[in-house]
């Protein structure tokens, strides 16, 4: 079995959010910025990208996720969108991997959690 070794990194708009992940995670408060991340500028670009679509307003998705992937996602590296719906409300997570692909992109893998699904994934290889 191959070991893999992450080194976490991570923007919230909430300051709270972000003040508890570095009392979490003390070896790595350097790597958690307070930011809106639809028009943060990372300080580097990352082999994965994890972004949460759920919390981006439909009608600037498509920017926010080429901008993300263009200045975020090192040459090689991968975008993965994640997308939540609710049972209490009987709605079905976003159609990731076919609204990336509306959106130019080639998606390279999809993925869904739960019966009926709950939780979708969709990813973009830059």
């Amino acid at each position: 079995m191959r070991r893999i070794e992450l080194e976490p990194f991570g923007v919230d708009i909430g300051p709270r959010l972000i003040a508890a992940a570095r009392r979490r995670l003390p070896g790595f408060r350097d790597n958690c910025w307070v930011a809106e991340a639809s028009d943060w500028r990372p300080p580097r670009r990352f082999r994965y990208v994890y972004t949460l679509a759920d919390c981006v307003p439909e009608s600037g998705l498509r920017e926010y996720v080429v901008r993300l992937l263009e200045r975020g996602v090192e040459p090689g590296g991968r975008l993965i969108a994640g997308s939540y719906g609710s049972r209490s409300r009987a709605e079905p997570p976003l159609d990731l991997g076919g609204l990336l692909e509306s959106f130019g992109l080639n998606v390279t893998g999809r993925t869904s959690g739960g019966d009926p699904p709950i939780a979708a994934f969709a990813w973009v290889d830059r």
